[in-house]
């Protein structure tokens, strides 16, 4: 029978990321144990040895019922191993994928059970780092086992070079994602994912490309839990809010204070408390449905009525809030139709009634709430034409009455002989020796104006005015925890940052072809991306580099 040290082995229990597990029997103490056993190609990679031993070294410190014993550490023919307490049962990550069905109770019971193992191994200043469900054991009495401590770290370790790329994709909190030095408070948020995926059954951060995965954990938030029934249950929406806030201090500061929530909510299902909750929920959602009805039809005070209702049944449920925004919408929306259509209305009489100005201004009120609307655009040209006619027209009849019409003549008085005389009749090719028409006036001031508009305008379009740059933007999705160091043009210059940018990110670039440099603390030499901006295009760049597999790197530090 083959032996690993003194044990003897009995069967290989499974193969991860960094060795072999067997089966074993310690003859001595007479006992089944597992043994993890460097595999030989992962040995090769830098630093894995000593990382093995430290899981060894850490995990033997933590005395827990919720955390996988440690017996013993050696080395077989140049191959470390870890002797380690023989569990029964299934990972959960393997429970989760086979469909297997859980109760709520059992889900909360679990999660209850893996804040306090954890809360245990942080108040010994130990983060695990990589907190997942491949890495809970649930044994056949239903008790959880933390495994895997191979990439944990003391708190107060300096060490970044490694742990910057460390960890699983889906799990990872976005401080770990970004390359920052993280705490406790990571863990906190990776096991906030596993709860989130332990009461739905699905990811909060979905996605086939782990680099599509890491921009989804740094800039968006999860899909709500509103819509199944554990969602509808406010304290459990609030505990998975607060465990997967992007900031570390909105998240509780210590798992102990999550598991005894979750803990008080599984109590309150073995007293009957969930049933209330659900008839509660079916409640809700048919006044919603009712709501909903009602605003169909546009009836919104009884589409309000139904949503207050409801509301007092569970003030807190998320679904009241965007049934009420939809009702206020559809409210806004109604109000600004029947406002245009009565200011149309009262416009089109007040055309008939040849009143212009006050349809124009009719016109513009109606324009002020619905730009857009091509009825009031074309009653507007309509009411602005018939204005302008009726001023020309004025000017014309004005004018020919003034040529038609003779100058009366004055009263003849004594006067000396020389000065007596006969008026003459003013005909129009004679009317400046009178002076200018009032008409006339006004037509130089409104030509001046017009003039000196024209001359503002070339002034400010050849003078004045600058154009905006042209650009186009690049979504960077490679490389996560990448820093960006510099961006060159395709002449060498460099073009100006401003901040300090860590990928995932958004550049905004002018048109054409840049090289940008990436910084990891993972590789001994920058990174150059070559990217050709397109204007007002965006692009997605995506891209594997010479030397680096993400999920190769990924792997080494993962465990069945």
């Amino acid at each position: 029978m083959e032996k690993i040290g003194k044990y003897e082995i009995v069967e290989e229990l499974g193969r991860g990321g960094m060795g072999i597990v067997y089966k074993a029997f310690d003859s001595l103490m007479e006992r089944e144990v597992a043994i993890k056993v460097i595999s030989e190609m992962v040995l090769a990679v830098p630093e894995i040895k000593s990382r093995f031993y430290r899981e060894a070294r850490t995990a033997g410190k933590l005395s827990h019922d919720n955390i996988t014993v440690i017996y013993d550490v050696g080395e077989d023919k140049g191959r470390p191993y870890i002797v380690m307490e023989y569990l029964t049962g299934k990972d959960l990550g393997t429970i989760l994928e086979s469909g297997d069905p859980l109760t709520i109770e059992q889900k909360l019971h679990y999660a209850a059970q893996i804040c306090r193992g954890l809360s245990f191994s942080h108040s010994n200043g130990i983060i695990h780092r990589d907190i997942k469900p491949g890495n809970i054991r649930i044994t056949g009495s239903g008790k959880v086992k933390i495994m895997d401590f191979g990439i944990a770290r003391a708190e107060s370790s300096n060490l970044t070079r490694t742990g910057a790329i460390i960890g699983t994709p889906y799990y990872m909190s976005p401080e770990q994602v970004q390359g920052k030095k993280i705490d406790k408070r990571s863990d906190i948020f990776s096991f906030g994912v596993l709860f989130y995926e332990l009461l739905t059954g699905k990811k909060p951060f979905p996605g086939d490309e782990p680099t599509g995965v890491m921009y989804k954990i740094v800039y968006e938030e999860p899909e709500e839990l509103a819509g199944t029934m554990i969602g509808h249950h406010r304290g459990l929406r609030q505990i998975v809010a607060k465990l997967l806030a992007k900031d570390p201090d909105q998240r509780y500061q210590d798992l102990a204070d999550a598991g005894v929530e979750i803990e008080n909510i599984r109590t309150q299902l073995k007293s009957g408390e969930w049933k209330k909750v659900e008839e509660r929920r079916r409640k809700i959602e048919k006044l919603l449905i009712e709501s909903r009805g009602f605003l169909k039809g546009n009836k919104f005070k009884k589409a309000r009525e139904a949503v207050d209702r409801a509301a007092q049944l569970d003030p807190a449920d998320t679904e009241l809030g965007r049934v009420k925004k939809e009702i206020d919408d559809a409210e806004t929306r109604e109000s600004r139709r029947v406002l245009v259509q009565e200011r149309l209305l009262e416009s089109r009489k007040a055309l008939s009634a040849k009143q212009y100005e006050r349809a124009l201004q009719l016109l513009r009120q109606a324009l002020d709430v619905e730009p857009a609307n091509a009825q009031a655009l074309q009653m507007t040209r309509e009411a602005e034409d018939a204005i302008a006619f009726a001023r020309t027209g004025e000017t014309a009849f004005a004018k020919t009455r003034l040529a038609d019409t003779p100058i009366p003549r004055q009263k003849e008085t004594a006067q000396p002989a020389v000065q007596k005389h006969t008026l003459t009749h003013v005909t129009p090719d004679r009317e400046s020796r009178v002076g200018p028409a009032p008409s006339k006036t006004k037509l130089y001031i409104i030509v001046g104006a017009i003039m000196l508009a024209v001359a503002g305008g070339l002034v400010y379009r050849f003078v004045l005015y600058v154009p905006p740059s042209p650009q186009g933007f690049i979504a960077l999705n490679v490389l996560p925890w990448g820093e960006i160091t510099k961006i060159t043009d395709a002449r060498g210059a460099e073009v100006s940052l401003g901040k300090h940018v860590v990928t995932p990110c958004r550049l905004a670039l002018p048109p054409g072809t840049f090289a940008i440099a990436l910084s990891n603390p993972s590789f001994e030499q920058q990174l150059i991306v070559n990217v050709t901006v397109k204007q007002d295009e965006t692009q997605e760049i995506r891209k594997s580099f010479t030397g680096f597999d993400i999920d190769k790197v990924l792997s080494t530090f993962q465990t069945e």
